[in-house]
């Protein structure tokens, strides 16, 4: 019922449109990449399972016939062939194996618990990642709209003041030049908002696939760029850092990869071990010369016990080169791991940066449209009162429409940021699975 009710919303039915939360939701419950890494995690638990039970038995059910077509047989002089086999021979029973000892299973299993982790991670990965697409294509949306309010309220505008501008042509009180110079001003205005209204459509357009669904999908958002990031943010850089070392999937993948390089090193070793097992078997088996005459007075059992001990003295240079080749693969997982890590930690320092860079420039573009705001309402009084030239004027709308432009850019780019950082720290997380 509540998927049934975020898919009505994400195809518009709802009036008020989806949150982001319900978003990110829907995404993780319908992304290709994210059912994926989900399965990946059961085929691999799977696999675990499997190679964790190594020492259990194997029994397995036997029946089998055969023919020979030529039975075997002594020549005796004046008394002519004596057969010592028979032509059909059968049997059937069950023969068991229980393995004590296998080096190599023992190790394999020890590989696929930490595959098992390493897709635990991948999954926890993808999550973040389809949270962080969701977010930049949620905020897209509520930036076009913004976008689209802007272009069309000065669009408004040039329209009002073109219309004004032919009554005051047609009762003479400006020049046929002045007059173009607010048509020419209308005429401008148009691109910009109809290259706002596409955008908006390709927003959405992005928003659909993000969470799932069709690109034609019209998808309604709830919410406003103004509004506070939905999850808190550190106060400096060591605290960010600390919550990193306590939550980053990149961190642990790189600790799961030194662990990976031992295990394949032992794994490699574990060739040169013994190998301990104990077998029985509990057969029937008879024979006779005419398939008919195989009957239960024809079988005898034959029941058998037997342990065994397998020590590889020489295999060539297979194990050898396995050996050296796992110890190769440790080294370049050691340097693969340390390169992770380094990385984990550049990203959480460019995250940072740039989530300081995105607020400072948050504030100065809202200080920037309260100052053009004040310059255009005085622009439109002297305009109106013949203190300045329709040129003028104009230019007073374009900064402000620039200004308050900027300022929906710099929100995003905020919300962007802050999205990036709980990304690099971790703990990007929203909505239920």
């Amino acid at each position: 019922m509540i998927r049934t009710a975020i898919l009505m919303m994400a195809l518009g039915a709802s009036a008020s449109g989806l949150t982001l939360s319900e978003a990110v939701e829907f995404a993780l419950a319908n992304r290709g990449d994210v059912a994926a890494a989900r399965e990946s995690l059961e085929s691999s638990h799977w696999t675990g399972r499997a190679a964790s039970t190594w020492f259990l038995p194997q029994v397995s059910a036997v029946l089998a016939y055969q023919k020979n077509e030529d039975v075997s047989g002594i020549v005796i002089p004046g008394v002519g062939e004596l057969r010592t086999g028979t032509t059909y021979q059968s049997q059937y029973g069950l023969t068991a194996s229980v393995p004590l000892l296998v080096p190599q299973a023992i190790t394999g299993s020890s590989l696929a618990g930490l595959s098992r982790d390493m897709a635990e991670l991948s999954l926890v990965s993808t999550n973040i990642q389809a949270v962080q697409q969701v977010i930049a294509s949620f905020y897209g949306v509520l930036l076009s709209e913004m976008m689209l309010d802007v272009t069309t309220e000065a669009l408004d505008i040039s329209r009002e003041g073109y219309r004004l501008a032919l009554e005051r042509y047609a009762a003479g009180t400006i020049s046929r030049f002045e007059l173009l110079q607010n048509q020419v001003a209308y005429e401008n205005r148009k691109p910009d908002s109809i290259a706002a209204a596409a955008g908006l459509e390709n927003a959405r357009a992005a928003l659909a696939v993000a969470i799932g669904t069709r690109c034609e999908g019209f998808v309604a958002v709830q919410g406003d760029l103004t509004d506070p990031f939905p999850l808190p943010t550190p106060e400096t850089l060591e605290e960010a850092r600390e919550i990193m070392m306590a939550n980053s999937p990149s961190l642990a993948t790189a600790e799961i990869l030194r662990n990976l390089g031992d295990a394949g090193v032992r794994h490699a070793a574990a060739a040169f071990g013994p190998t301990i097992a104990f077998q029985t078997s509990l057969m029937y088996q008879g024979g006779a010369d005419e398939l008919g005459d195989l009957d239960g007075d024809s079988y005898r059992r034959n029941l058998t016990h037997s342990l065994s001990v397998s020590i590889p003295v020489v295999r060539g240079i297979s194990d050898y080169s396995s050996y050296r080749g796992a110890r190769a693969d440790r080294m370049a997982s050691l340097a693969q791991a340390d390169d992770l890590a380094r990385y984990a930690e550049l990203v959480l320092v460019q995250a940072w940066n740039r989530l300081a860079e995105a607020r400072q420039v948050v504030t100065a573009a809202e200080a920037t449209v309260e100052l053009a705001g004040e310059a255009l309402s005085i622009a439109i009084v002297s305009y109106e009162a013949g203190l300045i030239t329709r040129l003028e004027m104009d230019q007073a709308f374009l900064a402000h429409t620039q200004a308050r432009t900027n300022y929906a850019s710099a929100l995003y780019a905020m919300k962007t940021a802050e999205a990036g950082l709980a990304a690099a720290m971790g703990v990007l997380t929203l909505g239920e699975e």
